[in-house]
């Protein structure tokens, strides 16, 4: 893949690959094994009409969004995590 020489990790659990490009500093993906996903960050996408539908992980958010949607205090359960909503 170009460029993929520029591409690093970041472990901070077993759960979580974080990759960013260390050429230009920007986040890329983040990868979780153990549910077999991998987010995408938007906006590495211009191309994409993103529409978010959910907010995972928002137990440890440090930036509190009010914006309707829900939000799962780690992930839903179809995705292995406890499937509780939190309130906005």
């Amino acid at each position: 893949m170009k460029g993929e020489e520029h591409i690093r990790q970041y472990n901070k659990t077993e759960n979580s690959d974080r990759k960013w490009c260390n050429l230009f500093g920007g986040h890329i993906m983040a990868g979780h094994p153990g549910l077999n996903l991998i987010d995408i960050y938007a906006a590495i996408l211009p191309s994409v009409d993103f529409q978010p539908g959910v907010h995972v992980n928002y137990a440890d958010t440090v930036l509190p969004m009010r914006d309707g949607l829900p939000k799962f205090r780690d992930f839903p359960a179809d995705f292995g995590g406890s499937g509780e909503v939190m309130a906005e």
